[in-house]
């Protein structure tokens, strides 16, 4: 059976990261037209490729192929089964495009990701999706598919979801991986062809990897935790540090590792280092972590392993506005934080959000000063949005059942400008969104950073790199997006 496991390609912007299976895409020259590979469909094409199934891989982002190239290539490969990874703010786009492809070659679709998580019975009355599989991909797709080749009753299979004689059929769920150490390492045969342009990677190539699913927090906006289960799992630090011996092997200089919290456990992240160390490995990478997760001596053993950078979930500087998100940190442990990672030339990048439950136009600016002052190496800026799966959207839409799906917050307009955030704050998404581009124009624009900067640069490949990155973002903050 020929299955097609493709990235798609959007209509809204050139740029999409959909590497996340729990959906927090983001997109554009606000990120400073930053791309990834998708690793979630990695992970689909290598167990399928596992159970010995014809492939396709097509990532039509990296290969720059519009719809039209894609009809092409779905023309030319004839595969009876697509498979694309979706979320909330690219649903309704993939759906037209899965119905697109459909009349090019007949083939049965599938969708994975947020959005046909939470939100299945909307997701299946658009005709492009025949089948869903919710939460956890993998292995619901291959026992899908193994069904289906062989000839055996596939509509049993856990985790789906379909539509049959005029209604929508949801399965129950399937259960969660627990050993997250029996997955097969993604093949990353499939991508190595591409350079993916990101100005937070030191060393080329580079590439991403995933070593846990959950995270410790419980944040109301962020829909992880629904997604992944209540239960943090992760691979083990020989597993982990396996793979990253792999990745070295196949060439690769750093590694972007895409777990919500990375340094969850301090003894698994000791671990790992001493692993780096014992096997004499020379790459460097990137992680998230969650402050409160690391102190100054972790993050010197983490640089001492080859992590030259840090990105840390900020969202705001004021401690109510932490409070009503559910964040569980505490404004002065950020403020240590990040002033240990700059006592040890850790470089960090800090993750904001504006438009909060309860922002208004002075914590805004408050949590703008407090961004400078704590000096990150970069930043993102984004709007706070309610997503299915979340505390927040479900507050929403009790009071404003107009919300829907959540899926008018497309790409064209993600995180540039507020969705319903009016209902729990003091701000218009009009407001909103001017905040996020001055935001940006206050962080980066100032004559200190520029020349800090630019003295950080170590290679002229690195310099392009950031110039580039840096009137992405001077395009975007002065509303050229």
């Amino acid at each position: 059976m020929k299955v097609m496991t493709l990235n798609p390609p959007s209509r809204y912007a050139r740029n999409v990261v959909r590497d996340l299976f729990y959906g927090c895409w983001c997109k554009g020259k606000r990120i400073a037209s930053a791309e990834f590979p998708p690793t979630s469909l990695l992970y689909v094409a290598s167990v399928l490729e596992n159970e010995g199934h014809e492939l396709a891989f097509l990532d039509a982002q990296a290969e720059g192929k519009n719809l039209e190239d894609v009809k092409k290539s779905v023309s030319k490969e004839q595969p009876e089964i697509i498979i694309i990874p979706t979320s909330t703010m690219s649903f309704v786009e993939d759906a037209m495009t899965l119905k697109d492809l459909k009349a090019v070659c007949g083939a049965t679709t599938m969708a994975f990701g947020s959005h046909v998580t939470f939100q299945p019975e909307i997701s299946l009355q658009h005709e492009g999706i025949d089948y869903i599989a919710m939460r956890e991909p993998e292995y619901i797709i291959r026992d899908f598919i193994n069904a289906y080749e062989e000839g055996e009753d596939y509509k049993k299979v856990k985790g789906i979801g379909y539509r049959e004689n005029g209604r929508i059929v949801i399965n129950p769920p399937y259960p969660f991986i627990e050993n997250l150490d029996e997955m097969p390492f993604p093949n990353r045969e499939y991508i190595s062809d591409f350079v993916y342009f990101n100005p937070l990677v030191k060393k080329l190539p580079w590439t991403t990897a995933l070593t846990s699913r959950g995270c410790p927090g419980r944040c109301n906006f962020c829909s992880s935790p629904n997604f992944y289960g209540k239960k943090l799992r992760m691979r083990s630090p020989e597993n982990v540090v396996d793979e990253m011996e792999q990745i070295k092997e196949m060439g690769y200089n750093e590694i972007f590792y895409r777990d919500e919290t990375f340094t969850a456990s301090k003894k698994r992240t000791l671990k790992i280092c001493d692993l780096i160390g014992e096997r004499n490995l020379n790459i460097s990478w990137i992680c998230n972590a969650r402050i409160g997760t690391v102190n100054k001596e972790i993050m010197m053993k983490m640089k001492e392993a080859g992590c030259h950078l840090i990105k840390f979930g900020v969202e705001s500087g004021v401690q109510r506005i932490l409070d009503n998100i559910n964040k569980g940190i505490d404004v002065e442990m950020t403020r240590k934080t990040f002033k240990w990672a700059n006592e040890i030339g850790m470089e960090t990048h800090a993750h904001v959000m504006l438009g909060c439950i309860g922002e208004t136009k002075e914590t805004v600016e408050k949590t703008i000063e407090f961004v400078k002052e704590i000096n990150p190496t970069t930043v993102t800026f984004g709007a706070f949005t309610p997503y299915p799966g979340t505390a927040v959207f479900e507050m929403v839409k009790e009071r404003i059942p107009e919300i829907g799906d959540g899926s008018a917050c497309d790409l064209s307009k993600l995180h540039t400008s507020g969705f319903y955030n009016y209902v729990f704050c003091d701000l218009t998404d009009k407001e909103i969104g001017n905040a996020v581009r001055r935001a940006y124009k206050k962080f980066y624009l100032r004559p200190s950073y520029i020349f800090k900067r630019l003295i950080m640069i170590r290679s002229l490949d690195e310099f392009r790199r950031v110039v580039s990155a840096g009137f992405n973002i001077l395009s975007f903050s002065i509303g050229k997006d």
